[in-house]
């Protein structure tokens, strides 16, 4: 009868801290939101315009001899390829504090290492330049996970290069509360040319 009520007693302290506590939630992947993705602040590139200069080449052509014997190739059989579906490790779930967002203490991703993206060599020799924004996934550690592009340029050339740089950059990842959470965010660069 003791243990019985015991058994009670610690059931109702666990659903009283259950419902007077702070909410807590297991985060896993995160779900996709109806809040605004966050735009950070354009990133300017600039280069210089570069003219065309056309240069020629001359190089002896090769002579060759016909006379001897023909090579004969032997080919090696080619192995059948099997592929094997390796299955997928689920993310580890963890306590994530609801806090920051029912008290509004969340904060956004800030920049930390940043390196310029390249101003490729052809767009400045064809005069290209435009507005890129990528679509940026970032990991609670700061790290870039995912670069695509968003809204492109116009340039397949300053698109790719704008993805390239970006995904070596570090950031400050956005917190809610105290915890560092992963996030999406939306990055424009420009690409200007200086006459």
């Amino acid at each position: 009868m003791v243990r019985r009520h015991n058994l009670m007693f610690y059931i109702f302290v666990f659903l009283w801290c259950t419902l007077t506590s702070n909410p807590i939630s297991l985060a896993g992947n995160p779900p996709e939101s109806s809040e605004p993705i966050e735009t950070l602040e354009v990133i300017e590139v600039t280069g210089t315009t570069v003219t065309k200069t056309s240069i020629t080449y001359s190089f002896p052509l090769p002579s060759f001899n016909h006379s001897g014997t023909p090579t004969t190739f032997h080919h090696l059989a080619v192995p059948d390829l099997h592929f094997v579906d390796l299955p997928q490790q689920p993310l580890p779930r963890i306590l994530l504090d609801q806090i920051g967002t029912t008290r509004g203490r969340k904060t956004g991703v800030k920049p930390l290492k940043t390196e310029r993206p390249l101003y490729p060599r052809m767009a400045r020799e064809q005069g290209w330049q435009g507005k890129v924004v990528l679509r940026t996934q970032i990991t609670a550690d700061g790290i870039v996970r995912n670069a695509i592009v968003q809204e492109s340029s116009g340039f397949s050339l300053l698109d790719e290069s704008a993805v390239q740089s970006v995904k070596t950059w570090l950031f400050e990842p956005a917190k809610n509360g105290e915890f560092a959470v992963a996030s999406t965010v939306d990055l424009p660069i420009r690409f200007d040319l200086l006459q």
